[in-house]
């Protein structure tokens, strides 16, 4: 995929990301894996982001540490940005979350997760509810209290996993009870088959959600995740619950305009040795066709590059293409510099594995995997730094 240019959004307030949320300092030149996390395309990607949504508001998701790229650093661009609502895993997350922006409204995905409904109530958090017998639990909870509490409440209208059923939430006779102790904050659903804009279970789910709402309290409606924002208003509603497109990672198998990656991928080079044609190099045992000149790099699978890597993509040192050799082992990688200028290398220079010119879309396509199984799996096995 050809990367797209983008430009950067003119924010309404200076970032400030708290010190005790920065990376700690490292020697530069250091031999270990860095991934840079670029906060400025984040911003730009949400105001994307806002320029095409035409419901009432464009959220951030921030589940997983930010998809793996720093929770804190990641919310505190987004605060700049105008972000004023957040979607994390749990409690847990959504405290880290509260710390930084006391203002902001955060909801939990997987519900209570087995946590008492005063703790989220404590903590001004919402949780979405995924299940009917989570919001006998709050409900319960807010009699004996004397309150409505706020929550939202996930529907599955057909990807399954969480949420209430077409059958519960046609039964009257028990949810009416419940409502009177519930403030019903947000309407929460997924499409099953969301990066395919074609498909015909995208239309059978939007029926069932339009279907169903007739006849629940009214509360907004939150169905668009990243991909969704590109399709047609009807399918837009009220809240887009965005995060793949936060970080400029693609994942419709319809391209999305306008977005730019965040990140970037490198490790430096430990040594450089010239070995003799016929040798074999590291446990793939990779023969050499000719005299080459082997550059080692600081990095491998620990730091979640997959070991198919060499099987699909090149890496990349200055402007130039380079091979992997050898297969990816635990933290080293091998490349092939042999057509590089001795000069080019002087000074052991770092080698870049992806960025917005090396993108993990067509890594993630060669692993039949998803973009983002690859983003979470690097940024939690490697230093991250933030460029502001």
């Amino acid at each position: 995929m050809t990367p797209r240019s983008y430009q950067v959004a003119v924010l309404p307030h200076e970032l400030v990301i708290p010190d005790a949320f920065r990376p700690s300092p490292k020697v530069e030149g250091i031999a270990e894996a860095r991934l840079d996390v670029d906060l400025a395309a984040v911003r730009a990607n949400f105001a994307e982001m806002r320029r095409r949504f035409t419901g009432r508001s464009v959220t951030a998701v921030v589940k997983s540490d930010a998809y793996g790229l720093g929770l804190e650093p990641v919310v505190a661009s987004l605060l700049a940005a105008g972000c004023d609502t957040f979607w994390v895993d749990d409690l847990d997350e959504a405290l880290r979350v509260r710390a930084l922006a006391p203002a902001a409204t955060v909801y939990t995905l997987l519900g209570l997760a087995g946590r008492e409904p005063i703790a989220f109530r404590r903590a001004e958090v919402i949780p979405v509810l995924v299940s009917l017998a989570e919001m006998r639990a709050v409900a319960a909870f807010a009699a004996a209290a004397g309150i409505a509490v706020p929550v939202a409440i996930q529907i599955d209208t057909g990807l399954g996993r969480l949420g209430l059923t077409g059958e519960e939430l046609s039964d009257r006779a028990m949810l009416d009870p419940l409502w009177r102790h519930l403030d019903v904050k947000a309407w929460v659903s997924h499409l099953a088959a969301f990066d395919q804009p074609a498909d015909a279970r995208n239309d059978e789910q939007h029926h069932r959600l339009t279907q169903w709402l007739a006849g629940l309290p009214e509360a907004p409606v939150s169905l668009a995740s990243s991909s969704g924002v590109y399709w047609p208003s009807p399918w837009h509603f009220d809240i887009a619950r965005v995060g793949s497109a936060l970080y400029g990672v693609q994942t419709s198998r319809v391209w999305q305009d306008g977005l730019v990656p965040c990140y970037r991928l490198s490790g430096r080079i430990l040594r450089i040795a010239d070995y003799a044609a016929g040798r074999r190099l590291g446990y793939a045992g990779t023969e050499l066709t000719r005299a080459s000149r082997i550059a080692t790099v600081a990095i491998g699978y620990a730091n979640g590059l997959p070991q198919r890597f060499g099987q699909c993509l090149h890496a990349r040192i200055g402007d130039m293409l380079v091979e992997t050799v050898g297969g990816i082992a635990m933290n080293l990688t091998m490349v092939d510099v042999t057509d590089m200028d001795p000069r080019d290398l002087e000074g052991h220079p770092e080698v870049v594995f992806l960025d917005a010119g090396l993108p993990l879309e067509p890594l993630a396509q060669a692993c039949d995997c998803a973009p983002n199984t690859l983003l979470t799996a690097i940024g939690a096995g490697t230093r991250k730094v933030y460029n502001e």
